[in-house]
Formats: C-alpha cells, structure tokens, sequence
C-alpha cells in the first residue's frame, strides 16, 4: 500500500510537469494592440497584407505613411489612395482567436476617410467611392461585418454607393447601394464593432476594403483612406497566424 501511493504520487508531480499552465485569456498589450508605428514606411507590419484584387498598374496597395497630421497616434498609419482607377484594394489583419468572456467581443480603430462623393442635396443619389469592414470567420469566406453578424456599437457607415455606378466592392449593383463609408469625415473618427457569435471560440479576420468606380474626381493631395490605433484586446485573446504566441502581429 505504502508502494502504490509513493507510484501516484510520482505520477501525480510527473502530470504536473507534464501539462501546461493555463495561459491567461487577456493577450499583453504589446499584442492587443497595432498603431503601424513598428514599421519603417512604407512596410506594413508582420501579419498584415494588401491586395489589390482590381485595378489599374497605377494602382498601389494599402502602405503605412507617416508625417505630421496624418496619424490618429504616433508617426504612422495604414494608408490607401482613393484612385482615379476602377479599383478594388484591401488591408488584411492577421488572424486573431476569439474567446468568448461573457462579454461581447469588440474591435476598436479609428480612422479618417476623404472619398469620392457628391455633395448632399435633393440629388443625392449615393456615394461613388467607399470603404468597407468585413470579416472571415473560422477561414471562411470574407463579408460584410454587418451581415456577418457583427453590428457597429459606434462609428458605423454614413452612407451608401450610388447603385447608377460600378463599383466592384457592390456587385451585382444593389438598389439602394451597398452601405459604406464615404466622402470627408472631418478628421479621425472612432469605430467599434461587436463580433459576430459565431466566431466565439474560434479565429476571425478583418479586411478594409476600398471600392473606387474610377471617373472624372478631381484629384485632392490629402484625399483616402487613414486606419489606425486598433485596439482588440477585447476579443480576449490573439492567435497569429503562424499559431504561436512569442510574436506579436
């Protein structure tokens, strides 16, 4: 009998170095975190992807950019144009691992946009050029956040595409024209959006997307798209893509 309790209790010290400890749900603030500041211009940082899925050969990515009065936080943010071209041009998170804490998961970022559209008035149809959010859950295909199941708590879209025009982020053209966010929003504006329930448990991936229909805009030097300071402490942990903690994205 004495035998038998000394062997489980080797086996129990055996266990104890065996598994791992149970890490903590909330990532460090270091990874909680992208305000594109950890990068040289115009490199975007690790994890972080553009592509431009239609355009021009003039047409260039989302960048990182840096100089005074172009940063929400520090000296850089994550940039687009918003092209004379027929364009379709995406910036793509890494993946990040959603816990459900019971709380709603949030995603927060701000950012300032100066897009291609009309002035308001009785003819306002709808705007020409826009910016999207959507999101892949579970390595699914990309969508709209709103449809996903995600809903804006602030910061949501302040109008919509004008469907008389192509665009290729609003295809086939819906009537009214898909929501997004266009013309000057004044600055930097913050957004928070709730994750969808079914990413709970599971990974999501968010993606701006910018549509531009091309045409006759009269080009302006500080027009686009500016993203920055997000904050996604909030989804309550951080998986990369690569599936291990030690680097932050």
């Amino acid at each position: 009998m004495r035998n038998k309790s000394k062997y489980l209790s080797l086996a129990a010290a055996v266990m104890s170095l065996s598994l791992p400890a149970i890490a903590s749900a909330a990532p460090s603030a270091s990874c909680a975190n992208q305000n594109f500041d950890s990068v040289t211009t115009p490199a975007l940082p690790n994890g972080w992807t553009s592509i431009t899925a239609t355009g021009a050969p003039t047409t260039t990515p989302f960048v990182t950019r840096g100089g005074v009065g172009y940063a929400d936080t520090g000296s850089n943010t994550a940039f687009v144009d918003d092209y004379l071209d027929y364009a379709d041009v995406s910036l793509y998170s890494p993946q990040l691992g959603v816990v459900n804490l019971g709380a709603t998961p949030t995603v927060t970022f701000r950012h300032s946009f100066y897009l291609w559209s009309p002035d308001a008035g009785p003819s306002y149809a709808g705007a020409y050029n826009g910016g999207v959010l959507e999101v892949s859950i579970n390595g699914g295909a990309f969508s709209d956040i709103t449809s996903s199941g995600g809903s804006f708590t602030t910061g949501a879209y302040n109008t919509y595409l004008d469907s008389g025009f192509d665009n290729p982020i609003a295809q086939p053209p819906l009537s009214p024209g898909r929501s997004v966010w266009s013309g000057d929003s004044g600055g930097f504006k913050t957004v928070t959006v709730t994750v969808p329930a079914t990413a709970f448990s599971g990974t999501v991936q968010f993606r701006w997307r910018l549509g531009t229909e091309g045409g006759g805009r009269g080009y302006d030097t500080h027009s686009g798209w500016w993203i920055d300071s997000l904050d996604y402490s909030a989804l309550g942990d951080v998986i990369f893509r690569d599936g291990f903690d030690g680097v932050c994205p």
